[in-house]
């Protein structure tokens, strides 16, 4: 009898093992695929299209709990977005959005153009884009979609935004594989992006040093005298036929830039920088937002190439004041002759370039 007992009491015991066993084993199961650790491969594997790379998301997400957004990639909606929240689902922490630019005053390009700033190139010549406010912004061509109803190129921009601080290869190849998935999905027919390896700050030249990049004419040309006195330096981190073309003049005394110039290629250029003029700058009857023109601290030259428009920027602004760091005759100086030498290398014709007068800020 005893040993009956001791054997029924020993089965029980197996059972109640076995299915703590299978608890424990779901918990375990359960709590590993919840873990933040796993969370950026899921969301590779079930965002977005699966354009995702889990070990770039490992560096961009947050180490907590967060759930997946909206996601219409593969719904034949005409904005691509798609992205991952925090756990209340109310504020993300990475989103991507891809559309095709109309032109629109609120379109995906809208936020870049409202106040005055410096912009990073920090990117490889083969990725056609630029650092905005919030994260990386490509723009790509789409032969295969043709001119909308006004003569315009049609354009994907692939926009990433997140709460992480600065470029980092990560979020550049996370904007990329966006890109090229938006890319093969809308129909664009754009080249696909190459990945990035890394993302690092164009390195400062000397003068004589820049021959033989689009900034060369720096040498030849009479420069003002430095802020600090010491010699200029130059950053020239783009291509020539880039769609975002870039060259900057450093004071190697300070180490901060004196003047931005860049030139912006595309018909999607004009309403950003009417917007930049008008947000910025009082502009007197008789005149336009459309004028080439020079503001306190920046001045903007224009032109057409390829059949479309291009509008130059120069910038040089003091970073503890509204003044700018040159004398704006200076600035102008140096912006035509930018505007003149890209001009004369892309074959653009119509070279509007700003007056002497500077027109003052909003009050």
């Amino acid at each position: 009898m005893a040993t009956g007992t001791r054997g029924r009491w020993w089965l029980l015991s197996r059972r109640v093992l076995g299915i703590v066993a299978v608890v424990l084993a779901v918990v375990a199961g359960v709590g590993w695929l919840v873990k933040p650790v796993w969370q950026p491969w899921w969301y590779a594997a079930t965002l977005c299209g699966g354009n995702l790379s889990g070990d770039d998301l490992a560096e961009l997400l947050p180490n907590e709990r967060l759930q997946a957004g909206e996601d219409t990639f593969g719904s034949g909606h005409g904005l691509l977005r798609c992205g991952v929240n925090e756990s209340d689902g109310r504020h993300f922490v990475l989103k991507a959005e891809a559309e095709i630019d109309t032109g629109e005053s609120l379109g995906p390009l809208a936020m870049e153009f409202t106040r005055l700033r410096d912009l990073h190139y920090a990117y490889p010549r083969s990725v056609p884009g630029f650092y905005g406010k919030f994260g990386p912004v490509i723009i790509q061509e789409c032969p295969k979609l043709g001119r909308d109803s006004e003569g315009h190129k049609r354009r994907l921009v692939t926009s990433l935004y997140g709460i992480w601080h600065g470029p980092s290869p990560q979020s550049l190849r996370t904007a990329v594989r966006i890109a090229n998935g938006a890319n093969a999905e809308i129909g664009c027919g754009a080249d696909p992006l190459p990945l990035p390896d890394r993302v690092e700050s164009a390195r400062k030249l000397s003068l004589s040093q820049t021959e033989g990049t689009m900034c060369g004419w720096l040498a030849q040309d009479t420069l003002p005298r430095s802020p600090s006195g010491k010699e200029w330096q130059v950053v020239a981190p783009t291509d020539e036929r880039a769609p975002v073309t870039s060259c900057s003049l450093i004071d190697s005394g300070t180490g901060e830039s004196a003047v931005n110039l860049t030139g912006w290629y595309g018909d999607w250029t004009d309403k950003p920088f009417e917007r930049l003029l008008s947000d910025n700058v009082q502009i007197p009857k008789g005149h336009s937002y459309r004028d080439a023109l020079l503001g306190k601290n920046f001045g903007r030259a224009k032109a057409r190439c390829a059949g479309e428009s291009a509008n130059f920027l120069a910038n040089s602004y003091a970073r503890d004041s509204s003044r700018s760091v040159l004398p704006m005759s200076e600035v102008r100086h140096l912006l035509n002759e930018f505007a003149a030498d890209q001009a004369q290398r892309r074959g653009c014709t119509g070279l509007e370039l700003p007056g002497r007068t500077v027109y003052p800020d909003w009050d």
